[in-house]
């Protein structure tokens, strides 16, 4: 044997003559592969002026001096190549890249591919510096986390988990700005879920809390919900006392429940309302045992402009509240409130009460009279007598004003 195993330097043999020669063999071996840097990995063909003890590693497709050597060491000795072999395990700094190859015994890779698992580490930094505090840090301008699939052996789930030891423990994610605190979202203290706002990152709002026993939702600041169509909120309740309920704590007066604003134009550029405009409605539809009904059916309240409003001066607003008669799908106004305060209310095509305040009664034929079984009621008997056509009811009968009975 007159080598050695591994790097195969030259052994200097019993009775050798120029001992020097392999001596020197033996350290230009060393010279090459120990602490072993390549000035680059990407040529295929020698460059045309290496510099004295210059190391590449030849990419594939070797040519010229470099012919058949690809994925070995070729360095620059003595006016000639010389090349080495890698094998399983040398590393290789790459000095254009600034980065660490390993030789698996099949290609070079970086360093870092190679691992299958890294356990118990105390500290881990991307792109910045990680500290006591902070174990693990990351400074990037984009994270992916994704699901490993089926097909690869996972479930296609992704699940990320964050545990805290006990209820009064915090377990939650944190936003900050330039390094100050302005929301937070988790389990902030206790076992119900927060969101949390700050305007400074010293004093905090819970905006909303949601009970973790699901019986209660509370939210602490006003909401705008902006949607472009269809419904902002809608709620499905099979089983309940109400879907909604409202309750208003405050000193003043002027402290609405409900209140409805309506602006013609866009978000962007809102335009004045125009008579007839809804400000805020209430509708009501009900199933028909095929669907929903909706449009001009069902029962409707609203609170309308009337007239278009200009600011300052013209603010006019009325209140109509809409019914649909049985056996009918159309429903019709039966109520108004004018601006003026004057009352209107209809019933069918006659109108009852109108807008001036004149009051109209139920007209009825001698024939077609109602029951009189509700004492007190008024109507006008249309083909009564010149004398008698106001007809009032007594509890049994309807009886004239001279309190002879309707016949």
């Amino acid at each position: 044997m007159d080598q050695t195993t591994n790097l195969h330097l030259p052994f200097i043999m019993p009775s050798q003559a120029q001992k020097q020669v392999t001596h020197n063999q033996g350290l230009q071996v060393l010279d090459v592969v120990v602490q072993l840097s390549v000035l680059d990995r990407d040529l295929a063909a020698p460059p045309p002026s290496p510099g004295a003890g210059a190391r590449y590693i030849v990419a594939a497709g070797g040519s010229g001096a470099w012919a058949g050597k690809d994925n070995s060491i070729a360095a620059w000795q003595d006016g000639a190549w010389s090349f080495f072999a890698p094998l399983a395990g040398w590393r290789a700094w790459i000095a254009d890249e600034s980065i660490l190859l390993v030789w698996t015994g099949g290609n070079w890779a970086r360093l870092e591919t190679t691992f299958t698992a890294l356990q118990e580490l105390t500290e881990l930094g991307v792109g910045t510096s990680a500290d006591g505090s902070n174990p693990f840090s990351a400074k990037l301008n984009a994270a992916l986390w994704t699901a490993k699939y089926t097909a690869e052996g996972g479930s296609g789930d992704l699940r990320y988990t964050m545990n805290k030891e006990a209820a009064s423990n915090t377990a939650s994610l944190l936003l900050q700005s330039n390094w100050s605190g302005r929301a937070e979202i988790g389990l902030a203290g206790d076992d119900n879920l927060h969101i949390k706002i700050s305007a400074d990152g010293s004093s905090w709002i819970d905006a909303l809390i949601v009970d973790s026993t699901a019986s209660a939702m509370t939210m602490a600041i006003p909401v705008t919900v902006e949607v472009d169509d269809g419904c902002a909120l809608s709620i499905d309740l099979e089983e309940g006392n109400s879907v909604f309920q409202a309750t208003r704590y405050a000193e003043s007066s002027n402290a609405p429940v409900f209140m409805g604003r309506k602006a013609r134009g866009s978000r962007a550029t809102p335009a004045a309302v125009q008579a007839g405009d809804t400000l805020i409605g209430f509708r009501g539809y009900g199933h028909d045992g095929s669907g929903f009904v909706s449009g001009g059916a069902g029962v409707a309240f609203l609170l309308e402009a009337a007239e278009g409003w200009a600011h300052g001066t013209n603010l006019g607003t009325q209140i109509r509240l809409f019914t649909t008669q049985n056996g009918s799908t159309a429903n019709v106004e039966r109520l108004k409130i004018a601006n003026d305060g004057s009352l209107q209310v209809r019933a069918g095509a006659q109108t009852l009460v109108d807008a001036n305040g004149i009051i109209g009664l139920r007209g009825y034929t001698l024939a077609s009279l109602p029951s009189a079984a509700t004492a007190g009621q008024l109507i006008y008997v249309a083909d009564g007598s010149s004398n008698k056509r106001l007809a009032v009811s007594d509890g049994t009968n309807w009886r004239w004003p001279d309190g002879a009975i309707v016949a």
